[in-house]
């Protein structure tokens, strides 16, 4: 296959390889502390982008940096006009660029304190899935940000079942469940049981998707100065939910073999929770070994960490028939919380995740849903009820789906941009690339041409992988080729 990328730098320290900043300028700023305009100016690089108003280039080349974790939540930005000085620009061109910042939720102004950065994590709403989405008043040649898949015919088939179930008067309550639909909530117990993990009903709590269930484990299970390790890279949702609790965010190294267990060993002294996604990863597509999985449970249960498995992505494995495993054979079940969803299998309009652990911290999870909309919609959990028995089938499609697409797409890749370097995926609907180059400028000037990408910050809680993107392995219609076609152009100009 491609070469291989190069492995992250190991860092003594046991800090999980925290990376330099753009262009060797140190690291991303500390959160709660104050950026000065020099910084700014250089993390910014050259943002200008030809044919776009100043004020809209340096709005975006500004949403980049917060969004890749260089301007962290909490950071306060420098003055306006001291950040107009040093870019050169009229002090105007701050102020719109600022206030559009502040109106898209990426920035906070505090009356005589001055201007914050509000975070990713408040941006999210309006990012979708691909969370790159600055702001969308351009015309789109292609969204290569998100890994969406296309919905199951399945889930049509199924809706006269759920009518007719809601007709015989299933379910006959009053329709709030807050842990989840009891009869969905049983299915789901049951597949965990048959694959090895004996569950119980009152263990499952059924939440409106993964997403939800990061955000719930995250809020009632960290907060203000707890440490939680992640891999780095990771899932951006979990970056955020986190660091939208207030944790302290620690990323540890992860390769294609999977976590640095090394790096691992070292971080754990005081940390109280570890996030991974050992099935298959997000965004590298890595399925862990089961020696590796096996380790990593043994050193959590030595180190006392509650663990949160993300199996999201497992139903998504390109070689195997079956899910696959993470850390459920393993992990002591009363420090283990294991996420899923078929939202990634059946379609992402259909809001149904799930976690699975002990009683006791479902409850709590519980509690906190009911807080948030008192229970998800029953007609959904009937969907996802009639839909669960039909996995298998619909797996096997996604598996030949994925497979040719991503046969399409690395040709297609190879053909335009061969520089461009990445290990074929165990799964997963998107690809890991090193782009060699500067992919967050590459992500900003893309934009400007209606392309949107994810560089590798987005992924990391340090502001790593400057040189990746994640990339979607399908995309509707010729639009991949005709944004690759456009990358290459900006390649061949190197």
């Amino acid at each position: 296959m491609s070469a291989t990328p190069p492995e992250p730098p190991a860092d003594p320290e046991g800090s999980g390889g925290v990376p330099e900043g753009p262009a060797g300028h140190g690291p991303p700023a500390t959160p709660g502390g104050r950026a000065g305009a020099g910084t700014v100016s250089r993390l910014l690089g050259d943002w200008r982008s030809e044919g776009v108003a100043v004020h809209v280039a340096l709005r975006d080349a500004l949403a980049e940096l917060i969004d890749g974790a260089y301007l962290p939540a909490g950071q306060r930005m420098p003055g306006q006009r001291e950040l107009a000085a040093a870019l050169g620009v009229a002090r105007g061109t701050v102020v719109r660029a600022y206030a559009e910042l502040t109106e898209a939720g990426r920035l906070v102004a505090r009356h005589g304190s001055g201007t914050y950065v509000r975070g990713t994590a408040a941006a999210a709403g309006r990012a979708g899935e691909g969370r790159l989405r600055s702001f969308d008043d351009r015309p789109v040649v292609a969204d290569l940000s998100s890994g969406a898949l296309p919905r199951s015919p399945l889930v049509a088939d199924v809706m006269p079942d759920v009518g007719r179930l809601l007709a015989e008067g299933s379910p006959d309550d009053t329709g709030y469940h807050p842990a989840g639909l009891p009869a969905l909530r049983s299915a789901l117990a049951d597949r965990f049981t048959a694959r090895g993990l004996p569950t119980r009903e009152d263990q499952i709590l059924v939440t409106a998707g993964s997403q939800q269930a990061v955000w719930l484990v995250a809020t009632a299970l960290t907060g203000p100065g707890t440490l939680a390790l992640v891999e780095d890279p990771s899932y951006r949702g979990a970056l955020e939910a986190l660091a939208g609790a207030g944790a302290r965010v620690r990323g540890v190294p992860f390769g294609p073999s999977g976590l640095d267990l090394g790096l691992l060993e070292a971080a754990a002294p005081g940390a109280r929770l570890l996030y991974v996604q050992s099935a298959l990863h997000n965004p590298t597509g890595v399925h862990t070994s089961g020696e590796r999985r096996q380790e990593l449970a043994a050193l959590a249960d030595r180190h006392g960490l509650l663990l949160v498995d993300d199996q999201s992505q497992a139903e998504l494995g390109w070689f195997r028939s079956e899910p696959l495993h993470g850390l459920e054979r393993y992990a002591d079940p009363e420090r283990l919380l294991v996420l899923g969803t078929l939202s990634k299998l059946f379609w992402g309009g259909l809001r149904i995740g799930w976690v699975r652990g002990p009683r006791e911290l479902v409850g709590r999870l519980a509690e906190l849903r009911r807080g948030i909309d008192l229970g998800g919609p029953v007609a959904e959990q009937l969907a996802a009820l009639v839909l669960l028995p039909h996995a298998a089938r619909e797996r096997e499609r996604r598996r030949a789906f994925l497979a040719t697409q991503y046969e399409e797409t690395a040709a297609l890749l190879h053909r335009l941009l061969p520089a461009w370097t990445w290990h074929t995926p165990a799964g997963g609907s998107g690809l890991w690339a090193d782009t060699g180059g500067d992919a967050v400028a590459l992500a900003r000037r893309a934009l400007a041409r209606g392309i949107r990408l994810t560089p590798g910050p987005a992924f990391s809680p340090h502001g790593g992988h400057r040189g990746h993107v994640r990339l979607p392995v399908w995309q509707e219609g010729s639009r991949f080729a005709e944004a690759a076609g456009i990358l290459a152009e900006w390649e061949g100009e190197k």
